[in-house]
């Protein structure tokens, strides 16, 4: 059954330096890839522009001020506002008014996201910090229920909202405090993670809210530390300590866990997105199963896991009762199958610092390091040491390090100059929205791919931390000398129909 066409209209004064308007909205909740359509202003402020929505959803609307709405399919809203006004002019009529009259009053009076210093932040502070927010936002909707004709559907929504972003607080706190105090809290209670049993696992209300699939994969992942943890405290010798010996995890994970295979170990390294995925067919159910697996496996295609990813999408095909995230999943192949060791990569041109056109083919015959980065992304320019011991490293191989900046252009060469990068650069316009970081499946910066020097594409580079850099090196002598999936045809053994 095809999405019921989902209408918003607008009139907005002060709007005559805007030609349109971007109305960004997620096409899936299984992973954030947003879709923008930019909706035409003719010359009185005014606009139309359907959305196909199969679920209920939020979605962010440029006005300057970028201001959140919540449409359910086949919602016809219409908003005023002055665009010199912001929030205070805004109003709604039509159907799904009363939701977005609420929302907007919610975000008048509290923030969109609560900023915590995690510096030296006790957990009880903490604990009585983020508690403070749940309640207060559970108090406003309790009342905007009475004052307000609120939907079913926002009512469930919100709550789940609400609930999951402070879930998400209370098992996020442990790593949170580690990284701005560089040691662990000591003083956390042995029962700090049963708060966690206030809200559930499975949750198809919560399905598409902010938080949720980000809850599930963090809790999963603490049960995996939790495991390392007992492993290390019980297994290890003082002298492999001091080794850094990874100990043996698998007993110490619960009793439920399926058994992962010897190469899914990896010796005796666990990979996380293997514990989420066999905990979350044990703990999930019915849609919220589902749901959750189908992101896993677009995990691994996007993240060049490709042989993973298709022994999980045939028994997803098989299994799943749910139409829209096969879709979703069979979308994501198709979309990286470009990208697959041994397929050509997909050729670009764009302009270098003096306004030269440059082409990755260009550099046929030679292996290209691709870095997608940004001076405003902290990891990127974290990582710049280490990128630049790589390319020293590698300085008597044939490998081009091609950097594309998906920096706005006034801050691109400024950013280059400021932190001495090496390699050859060129701009991205458009940022995340630019066609080549659409073409290669950019969802996170920093983003590294390697390509042959026959111009196919070996395959995402997950690492160049100092302990990696000896690995990416041997990688690319790998790649020069023919060795590897770049010189071969890459077919998967998945066929996804369309």
């Amino acid at each position: 059954m095809a999405p019921l066409p989902t209408r918003i209209t607008a009139a907005l004064a002060n709007a005559s330096e805007r030609h349109s308007i971007a109305f960004e909205y997620q096409q899936t909740p299984i992973y954030h890839t947003p879709v923008t359509v930019e909706a035409t202003l003719d010359e009185n402020g005014c606009l139309a522009v359907e959305l196909p929505f199969t679920e209920a959803q939020t979605v962010s609307v440029d006005l300057d001020d970028a201001v959140k709405l919540f449409l359910e399919p086949g919602d016809q809203l219409h908003l005023d506002a002055d665009l010199l006004d912001l929030p205070q002019s805004l109003r709604f009529s039509g159907q799904g008014a009363a939701n977005n009259q609420f929302l907007a009053a919610l975000w008048s009076r509290f923030p969109d996201y609560l900023r915590i210093d995690y510096k030296d932040l006790a957990v009880d502070a903490h604990r009585k910090m983020i508690g403070q927010r749940r309640s207060e936002l559970e108090r406003f909707l309790d009342e905007g229920c009475s004052q307000y004709q609120l939907t079913p559907a926002f009512v469930d929504y919100y709550r789940a909202e609400i609930a999951y972003e402070w879930a998400n607080f209370i098992v996020s706190y442990p790593t949170d405090y580690m990284f701005a105090n560089e040691s662990r809290n000591e003083d956390l209670p042995a029962d700090y993670h049963d708060a966690l049993n206030q809200v559930d696992l499975v949750d198809e209300a919560a399905i598409g809210t902010t938080d949720y699939r980000t809850f599930l994969e963090r809790n999963f992942w603490r049960i995996e530390e939790e495991a390392e943890d007992r492993a290390e405290r019980e297994q290890l010798s003082e002298e492999q300590r001091r080794a850094f010996i990874q100990p043996h995890t698998i007993a110490y994970l619960p009793d439920f866990i399926v058994q992962l295979d010897e190469e899914q170990r990896r010796g005796d390294l666990i990979q996380p997105h293997n514990i989420s995925y066999h905990l979350a067919k044990r703990l999930l159910h019915g849609k919220a199963l589902y749901f959750f697996l189908a992101g896993e496996i677009i995990d691994d295609f996007q993240d060049g896991r490709f042989d993973q990813g298709e022994q999980r999408l045939a028994e997803f095909l098989r299994d799943n009762p749910y139409p829209a995230y096969t879709e979703a999943v069979e979308e994501v192949v198709r979309e990286t199958a470009q990208l697959k060791p041994g397929q050509p990569a997909p050729d670009f041109s764009l302009d270098d610092l003096q306004g030269r056109s440059i082409s990755l083919s260009d550099f046929k015959g030679q292996a290209v390091f691709l870095d997608f980065w940004a001076s405003w992304c902290g990891p990127c320019i974290g990582a710049v040491p280490d990128l630049e011991r790589l390319k020293q490293r590698a300085r008597d191989q044939k490998v081009v390090f091609l950097n594309i900046s998906l920096d706005p252009a006034d801050e691109w060469h400024q950013a280059v100059e400021e932190h001495g990068l090496t390699g050859v650069h060129v701009h991205a316009p458009g940022g995340w929205r630019a066609a080549v970081a659409q073409l290669y499946q950019v969802r996170g910066i920093p983003f590294y791919f390697l390509v042959g020097p026959d111009g196919r594409m070996d395959g995402r580079v997950n690492h160049v931390s100092d302990v990696y850099i000896e690995e990416v090196v041997a990688r690319i002598e790998e790649v020069l000398s023919g060795k590897v999936p770049s010189s071969k045809s890459g077919q998967s053994g998945i066929i996804i129909k369309g």
